[in-house]
């Protein structure tokens, strides 16, 4: 029996109702007092076509998916086909059998199987064949040993705004799956089980909702976006909470007036932000460049997604890593900073609303479709602990008329900024270069002195950027190097690594740009062998890192560009090799 340690699957059709059976099989686990982790995987289109939606439960944070799936629940034929070569062995597969048989050469013979007729006990047996959902609920909660009272405390809470008839219904069919079970698996146990234990002060929280509470609570009172997959949900979420507190959000007609909006709403004084996905970042480009010269203080939300072009709307990368850095003609300074948890998520969107304010200039929040619209459990957010600082903002008071220059030349490269309306703060804001009081001019001193000023913020700041995280043994000879999503999938690499005796060392990189050259030198020195794992094609990371330590054999890439997040031992295998080489090469040696 293998106790509090699960993963399930829920497969079927996009619009079927399979993902918010998802987001309840999650509350149940969680409030059982489990740790909690979900991964949803669905097409770009509103019905149709094949998705899932990965649980996964256990005693301990474990930020990504498990090696495979212990247990699958599929609603048709395709979902079977689709993930039967993900199951665990010793895993078990409850399907859906009322219009569909499975065939011999898909069985496996070490899954246990459960064939259940959803969807006719739905029809027949309670007359709405979209309640096979909540059957099959039942017969998860029965198999594996999920509170019953939990289950029907939390489906009640789903489903009371639509009645209590409706409520009736779905408690039957909570009771149809569970009889089932007794009736025709009694002698079959699934060989998972779950013991309830204290549910605690915590939250479950997807990654885009931390970002968006983060700027909430950092003071964010200006949104303007286009809706575009991963990235909505903030749009959503700052559209239903930020009006109640002051604050406005504007659907754009596209990205271009997104991006505008946002710039007029900072220039004004407004903390303000827009949230996109690399086709919407691309349309931005050019006006994040008017940020970067009139040194206006945004923050974008970049969710990533799979490119080029439409690429795989609903699926996970990270190769818009370039993209941020060098796009747009000419140079401006910005930052890029990339959360690794749903914690994170909230706690460095406070960080980007800071540096934008203090250093005048763009702050992008990186993150990736498999944390922004992943869900995962974690303490109370501590939102006493926040500190919002504005830098040199002046929003009362007085300046003085042609004394006041708004690009003046500083130590640190950052002017006193003052918002409209101030008195004697009138001054030219042209998107051409400048002298420090706004007027347009080609001299090429001014020119240097100009550039010299806005990218040596980049130095300036370097102090204040959240640093890297260092995980696992701090003088391992093997080192790993990653960041956002894949921090979670990496750590729990390094904790299984270790349990068989290989040691390892993992720096997650929380700032992306300016890139943390020091860090990254401090950690390769002495490594015999150094992985870096990243969801693209070219290792965009890789290049970077290449830059600052030069030629190193011992640099390898390890890289996932099917539009899915790593399981931990894809990570495991090739850096057990590499182990396993490295000990035979030394025994040879000997």
């Amino acid at each position: 029996m293998i106790v509090n340690c699960v993963e399930v699957m829920f497969g079927g059709q996009a619009g079927d109702g399979s993902l918010t059976t998802g987001d309840l099989i999650a509350g149940v686990f969680k409030r059982m007092g489990l740790e909690v982790y979900t991964y949803k995987d669905f097409p770009s289109r509103i019905r149709g076509g094949h998705t899932n939606y990965v649980i996964r439960a256990g005693e301990h944070h474990d930020y990504g998916m498990a090696d495979a799936v212990d247990g699958l629940v599929a609603f048709d034929l395709e979902a079977v086909e689709a993930h039967i070569d993900e199951m665990r062995p010793g895993g078990f597969v409850i399907f859906d059998n009322t219009s569909e048989t499975i065939p011999d050469e898909v069985r496996r013979a070490d899954v246990t199987w459960y064939e259940v007729p959803l969807g006719k006990m739905a029809k027949v047996d309670l007359g709405l064949e979209l309640v096979r959902n909540t059957i099959s609920l039942g017969v998860l909660g029965a198999l594996i040993g999920m509170d019953p009272e939990i289950i029907r405390h939390d489906v009640r809470g789903v489903y009371q705004r639509k009645g209590e008839k409706v409520v009736d219904l779905n408690m039957r069919a909570i009771e149809a799956g569970e009889n089932y079970v007794l009736e025709h698996f009694g002698d079959r146990p699934s060989g998972y089980g779950l013991v309830a234990g204290a549910d605690g002060d915590r939250l479950i929280m997807m990654g885009n909702d931390a970002i968006s509470y983060g700027a909430l609570v950092a003071g964010c009172r200006f949104m303007a976006g286009y809706p575009i997959t991963p990235a909505t949900d903030v749009l959503e979420w700052m559209s239903k909470q930020l009006p109640k507190f002051g604050g406005v959000v504007v659907q754009a007609e596209d990205e271009l007036a997104a991006i505008t909006m946002t710039l007029g709403a900072a220039f004004a004084g407004v903390r303000a932000m827009t949230a996109t996905s690399g086709p919407g970042q691309a349309l931005m480009t050019e006006a994040i460049g008017l940020a970067g010269v009139l040194e206006i203080p945004v923050v974008v939300v970049e969710c990533a997604r799979t490119g080029p072009s439409t690429g795989m709307p609903t699926k996970t990368e990270q190769s818009n890593l370039n993209h941020l850095i060098y796009s747009g003609h000419g140079e401006i300074p910005r930052v890029i900073l990339a959360p690794g948890t749903v914690r994170e998520s909230f706690e460095l969107t406070v960080a980007a609303f800071n540096l934008a304010e203090r250093y005048q200039l763009p702050v992008f929040v990186l993150t990736e479709q498999a944390l922004c619209q992943s869900k995962a459990t974690l303490a109370p957010l501590d939102i006493d602990k926040v500190k919002i600082d504005r830098g040199k903002l002046i929003d009362d008071g007085e300046v003085v008329f042609g004394e006041y220059k708004r690009f003046a030349f500083t130590a640190d490269g950052v002017s006193p900024r003052v918002i409209p309306g101030v008195p004697g703060g009138m001054h030219l804001a042209p998107g051409s270069e400048h002298n420090d009081a706004g007027v347009i001019t080609e001299n090429p001193r001014n020119r240097a002195r100009m550039m010299e000023k806005r990218m040596g913020k980049l130095e300036s700041m370097r102090p204040e950027l959240p640093r890297a995280v260092l995980h696992g043994i701090a003088d391992a000879d093997i080192g790993i190097i990653g960041y956002g999503a894949n921090r979670g999938p990496i750590a729990e690499a390094v904790q299984r690594l270790a349990a068989g005796g290989v040691l390892t060392r993992f720096l997650q990189l929380r700032t992306l740009w300016p890139f943390p050259d020091d860090d990254i030198k401090e950690f390769v020195r002495g490594a015999q062998h150094v992985f870096v794992v990243e969801n693209n094609y070219t290792g965009q990371l890789m290049q970077l890192i290449r830059a600052v330590v030069g030629p190193l054999d011992a640099l390898h890439g390890l890289r996932k560009y099917d539009g899915r997040p790593f399981r931990p031992i894809e990570i495991i295998e090739p850096i057990r090799q590499m182990a396993e080489v490295a000990q035979d090469d030394t025994a040879e040696v000997i």
